[in-house]
């Protein structure tokens, strides 16, 4: 059985200003001291997401934008909307305008690989966010199965700790459009194997947004009306299949178990309010991605020695310490 994974603690998870080096783990990343930049010159850096129909992702661009202005980075955010051909677009765009930096999440790493490399011949700095890139200054990464396997696995706990003695149907909103969501819906499945046994998967869909996560959650209890638990890849599917299991005619909430990765506003709300979601994945949170991208950026900028790949912290919020994580992270 593979061994569990070591959970970090919330603490760590909120300093996320020291995120890890060559592993997970890991938290001696130098990065960008937002005091020391104050007086930096002005920069310009260009921003794409593969879809910003993602609240995790649009919270993101919000607070890099507002937290750039501190480090005197002017942000523009565009969104791809899923179509790798207009993020080259874009990206090509923003080399001609000239901006110092690009912060970029793909729609296809590898339509990239050639806009890239022109970015990078051309002076400017190019950071990944989640997707992995052929060319580039700096990433920010998630261990895509590690996360996947924590989120499965507070979910077979769950379901041993609530149906330990009884075959238990469950669903998964997966995304397999990227080979790192790929990954992290593998890690749900194969933690729920291995710890739950018991349990049978009867269906699967893709969700990325909270429309997905509504409709899938509604498709799920209909047609799988003895369905315990649902597991997703991400916050917009934890958001949508909490209020699409409530809608669905649920109400005996501690009978069901919805677990999210993002931990967004939405869900840690939905696990101190005793809703269907039982717990989340945080990797930092859309805000704190966002000052970090921004620090990285900086420090690239200002000629810094930084590692180049960064990974997010994993923790898992649930109602043992969901409160604690909504008043550090969303303020109270």
């Amino acid at each position: 059985m593979r061994k569990k994974l070591a959970v970090i603690g919330i603490a760590a998870m909120l300093a996320l200003s020291a995120c890890g080096t060559e592993t997970p783990s890991e938290t001696d990343t130098k990065v960008a001291d937002p005091t020391a930049q104050a007086t930096d010159e002005q920069a310009t850096v260009g921003v794409t997401f593969s879809d910003l129909g993602n609240p995790v992702w649009a919270e993101l661009v919000r607070e890099a934008t507002s937290y750039g202005q501190e480090l005197n980075l002017d942000l523009t955010a565009v969104d791809a909307q899923g179509d790798a051909s207009t993020q080259v677009t874009q990206i090509e765009n923003f080399i001609q305008s000239g901006v110092d930096a690009i912060i970029i999440t793909a729609v296809e790493s590898n339509s990239l690989t050639d806009v890239t490399k022109k970015a990078q011949d051309a002076g400017i700095k190019v950071v990944g966010y989640t997707q992995v890139l052929e060319n580039y200054d700096a990433q920010y990464l998630v261990n895509a199965y590690d996360t996947g396997y924590a989120n499965g696995e507070v979910a077979a706990q769950w379901l041993n700790e609530n149906y330990p003695d009884q075959e238990v149907e469950w669903g998964l909103m997966d995304l397999p459009v990227f080979p790192e969501i790929i990954d992290r819906a593998n890690g749900i499945k194969d933690a729920v194997a291995e710890i739950a046994p018991q349990a049978k998967l009867v269906a699967t869909a893709p969700a990325l947004t909270t429309e997905d996560g509504v409709r899938n959650a509604e498709n799920f209890l209909q047609a799988n009306p003895d369905m315990k638990m649902i597991a997703t890849i991400g916050g917009g599917g934890a958001s949508g299949g909490n209020t699409g299991i409530k809608s669905s005619g649920i109400s005996d909430f501690e009978s069901f178990g919805l677990f999210g990765i993002d931990a967004t506003e939405q869900e840690i709300q939905a696990i101190i309010a005793g809703d269907p979601q039982k717990a989340s994945i945080s990797l930092g949170g859309g805000k704190a991605h966002g000052r970090t991208l921004v620090d990285i950026t900086r420090s690239l900028l200002d000629g810094e020695d930084i590692e180049k790949d960064q990974y997010m912290p994993i923790t898992v919020i649930d109602a043992s310490n969901a409160q604690e994580y909504y008043d550090e992270v969303y303020g109270g």
